[in-house]
C-alpha cells in the first residue's frame, strides 16, 4: 500500500509448474502480529492487511530497543551443515534447523541485489517494520525491499553484521508484466546471491533451499528470525491465485559465504 492510500498490484513467483501467471493481482504485503504467550508470528497476504486487537491497536507487544549489534562478519560463513527436508514444501523443521542468532543492526548500505543465475540486477528500497508490524510493499516492479527489523528484537539482520537479511519483491506487475522476481522459483541450491554495497564491497550468500510456504502452516516469526549464521531470506508470492490472493509464498534461503 502506498502512503497516499493507492494500492499497487503484482503477481507472485509460482511453485514450479503449479501457478497461473496473470498480470493483475494485489500487492505483496506482509503483516507482523503477535499470537498468544507473546509468540510472534507473521501473516502474509498479497492483498495486505494486518491483525489488530478489538480496540484497533496491533496485537504485538514489542520492545523498541534494538538488539545488540554483533561484530561484523562474526557469524558469517558456511559452518555446521544444516539438514533440509526433501521435497518442495518448507517445513518448521527446516526453519528450526537454521538455529537462532543475534541480528546485525546499523545503516543498510546495499545498492544492488545480484542473482546471476536468474538475471537479477536490481536496486533496493528501504522499508522499516514499525510497531504496527506491517512489512511495506516494494516501490515498484524493479526494486527489492530490504526490511529493517530494528524495532523487533531477534528478527532480521544486516549484511556483513549478522542475522537474517530479509528481502521481498514482485514477480510481475500490472501494466508492466514480468518483474524482478519473475524467475525466483528457478533459483537452485548452490546458486549465489550477492548484495553490492556502497563503495563496491560485496556480501554473498549460497542458496540452501528454495521452497513453497503454505500459508495455512506459516510460522512467519521463524522465517524472519535472526539465524545462527549470517543468512538471507527472499520472499515473494506463489501458488494459486484465488479471490484476489495467492495461497502460497516462495521462500529462498541461503547462508553467507
Amino acid at each position: 500500500m502506498r502512503p497516499d492510500g493507492t494500492e499497487e498490484t503484482c503477481t507472485a513467483a509460482p511453485a514450479r509448474g503449479t501457478a497461473r501467471r496473470t498480470g493483475a493481482h494485489r500487492a505483496l504485503a506482509l503483516g507482523l502480529t503477535a499470537a498468544a504467550i507473546a509468540t510472534l508470528a507473521l501473516t502474509a497476504a498479497c492483498g495486505g492487511g494486518k491483525t489488530k486487537a478489538s480496540d484497533g491497536t496491533p496485537t504485538a507487544e514489542v520492545a523498541t530497543a534494538p538488539a545488540e549489534t554483533p561484530t561484523p562478519g562474526a557469524n558469517a560463513g558456511l559452518k555446521t551443515p544444516i539438514a533440509i527436508s526433501p521435497g518442495s514444501i518448507l517445513t518448521r523443521e527446516d526453519l528450526a534447523n537454521r538455529g537462532t542468532g543475534v541480528p546485525g543492526r546499523g545503516d543498510f548500505a546495499g545498492e544492488r541485489l545480484l542473482i546471476p543465475a536468474i538475471g537479477v540486477d536490481a536496486p533496493f528500497s528501504y522499508k522499516v517494520v514499525g510497531l504496527d508490524g506491517q512489512m511495506p510493499n516494494p516501490d515498484s516492479w524493479d526494486d527489492v525491499a530490504y526490511y529493517d527489523f530494528s524495532q523487533w528484537p531477534n528478527m532480521g539482520g544486516l549484511p556483513d553484521k549478522g542475522g537474517n537479511v530479509v528481502l521481498a519483491g514482485h514477480v510481475d506487475y500490472i501494466n508492466h508484466g514480468p518483474a524482478v522476481f519473475w524467475r525466483l522459483h528457478e533459483l537452485a541450491i548452490g546458486d549465489t546471491v550477492t548484495i553490492r554495497q556502497a563503495g563496491g564491497a560485496e556480501v554473498s550468500y549460497k542458496i540452501e533451499f528454495n521452497k513453497v510456504l503454505e500459508l495455512d502452516d506459516a510460522d512467519w516469526s521463524a522465517i524472519v528470525s535472526a539465524t545462527a549464521d549470517e543468512s538471507i531470506t527472499i520472499i515473494t508470492c506463489g501458488g494459486e491465485f484465488e479471490a484476489g490472493h495467492y495461497n502460497n509464498r516462495q521462500i529462498v534461503w541461503g547462508r553467507r559465504v
